[in-house]
């Protein structure tokens, strides 16, 4: 099979359900496509309906074969600013069980959503989270610095300070920026302080899609700013079928060509 990684400065990242399988069958069949893998927690131990077991040695393995890197996304259930105590410690807990897991596999870095609580006013929210992110502090250490927040549905100014003065990285994501109408170009202005890049089309309010060839003036940007900023850490194409990322790959190569690497 034709290798199609490592082409640019930057690494390119694909999650890690392209195919209606389990992780490491998704993670083999990316091997060749992509540098990068997202590892995909969607649901927290405690709450998932189906059971996603793996094993972290198969992936280590495949990643010194493949000179793979990988980037994790922590469960979107975790809710580190409820008004409950309780709630928060188990987010709490989720995290570090998922960091000390997987740190085998020394991962890029660890997507997180800080997802408003519902029906709970906004300082008090914001007010939780800051005293959850303390407590995280002091149990990741060092290794809070590859703790990446997510910008969502809402204007991510709101937890920036927040996120700026408790040392955790960030995760833009521009899908999203679109989506919800908040400012791209504000956004790319900030990649010195962006550890990762999620990139995926955005049409009829639906996110998530590939970059079509049609539709690329966003990743012709993109790319621009990238290189611009010197950009060396990873670009995951957040979609979530084969036939969708091999177009956007296509799209890439294209659009992207003279920022190859020569020896590509």
């Amino acid at each position: 099979m034709l290798r199609r990684n490592h082409l640019y400065p930057w690494k390119i990242g694909a999650p890690s359900y392209v195919i209606p399988a389990d992780l490491t069958a998704n993670v083999s069949l990316l091997a060749h496509r992509v540098d990068a893998v997202q590892l995909l927690f969607f649901e927290s131990s405690s709450n998932a309906v189906l059971a996603h077991p793996f094993e972290v040695k198969p992936l280590q393995e495949m990643a010194q074969a493949h000179d793979l890197t990988y980037a994790v996304h922590l469960p979107t259930d975790i809710l580190l600013g409820d008004s409950s105590a309780a709630v928060r410690l188990q987010g709490l807990d989720e995290i570090c069980r998922l960091v000390e897991t997987l740190s085998p596999l020394a991962p890029f870095c660890y997507d997180l959503h800080l997802n408003p609580a519902p029906h709970q006013e906004l300082n008090l929210w914001l007010d939780s989270l800051d005293s959850s992110l303390t407590i995280l502090v002091q149990r990741l250490g060092r290794t809070k610095e590859l703790v990446a927040i997510e910008n969502i549905d809402y204007p991510y100014a709101m937890v920036g300070p927040l996120v700026a003065g408790h040392g955790f990285s960030r995760c833009l994501d521009l899908g999203h920026l679109k989506r919800y109408g908040h400012d791209l170009d504000e956004a790319l202005t900030a990649l010195a302080s962006v550890r990762h890049i999620h990139f995926h089309g955005v049409r009829n309010g639906r996110d998530h899609g590939p970059i079509l060839p049609e539709a690329a003036e966003e990743a012709v940007l993109l790319g621009e700013w990238l290189w611009k900023a010197e950009y060396q850490g990873v670009v995951t194409l957040e979609i979530y079928s084969l036939e969708k990322l091999e177009i956007t790959l296509h799209t890439l190569e294209r659009v992207w060509r003279k920022y190859q690497r020569s020896s590509a």
